[in-house]
């Protein structure tokens, strides 16, 4: 199969030369207090609405972003219209995750970008994180990437209504609860009755268009371990105008 591609940002990108010297204690964590086969993550995000009041979410993380560490990842339906609404009204944004095992708290400060499928058009591509593809194209395969790597209930609930709407939609709305992942597979031709596979396949196409990436650019952080007494407290904060971190002990 074969897509066209999204525009993407052209302003240079600065990346860093290692990892942030946050990111080896996040992975600690999250090996830590969300071992293989265990529930999704899900992270408290704040911002503020075109109303000027703040926003609040829970947001379903998905993966860390191997090409640039700087950078977190998180499911996003396309009709999910609040969630969308407030990330186009103010894509910087705060995150709090809880670690709940190792009595831990990161806080971050950061901007979100969304990787739709290029049958979409959004606001904020994702910037460019590899040197051997463009920004478009990475963004574009690892969306797809993750599609096949989520489980059939996660994939099944991109065909439901929009979040959090009310009043509720009817049950036959949520009758899709798995959904096998069948990228590789063909669709009925336009103007023929397709089989029941093919036709589960149109729904999976639908599904499909409906997820998008939403990725988050972290550029402050705030570890707090309250494991230990007295407790610890670490800010790691990037500066763009020296490319780097600096890291600094403060008060618990």
């Amino acid at each position: 199969m074969s897509f066209s591609l999204p525009s993407s940002p052209t302003s240079p990108t600065l990346h860093p030369q290692a990892p942030p010297p946050w990111h080896y204690a996040l992975r600690t964590s999250y090996t830590l207090n969300y071992p293989p086969n265990t529930d999704k993550a899900y992270l408290t995000m704040a911002n503020i609405k075109r109303s000027g009041e703040t926003s609040m979410h829970s947001l379903a993380f998905q993966s860390f972003v191997d090409e640039d560490a700087r950078f977190l990842t998180f499911l996003l339906a396309m009709n999910n219209n609040s969630l969308m609404g407030d990330i186009r009204s103010d894509p910087q944004a705060k995150l709090c995750w809880m670690m709940p095992k190792s009595k831990e708290q990161y806080h971050f400060s950061g901007k979100f970008y969304i990787a739709s499928s290029p049958t979409q058009v959004t606001r904020f591509p994702p910037p460019k994180v590899s040197d051997q593809l463009p920004a478009a194209v990475y963004w574009e395969t690892e969306r797809r990437r993750q599609w096949s790597l989520m489980s059939n209930r996660t994939r099944a609930s991109f065909t439901w209504p929009s979040q959090g709407e009310v009043p509720k939609a009817d049950r036959l709305s949520f009758s899709c609860q798995s959904l096998d992942c069948m990228m590789d597979k063909e669709g009925p031709r336009i103007g023929v009755a397709g089989t029941p596979e093919e036709m589960i396949k149109v729904v999976h196409d639908i599904a499909m268009d409906n997820f998008c990436l939403l990725a988050y650019k972290v550029t402050r952080v705030g570890h707090f371990d309250h494991s230990v007494f007295p407790p610890k407290r670490t800010i790691y904060t990037y500066s763009l105008k020296t490319n780097a971190w600096s890291v600094q002990d403060a008060n618990p």
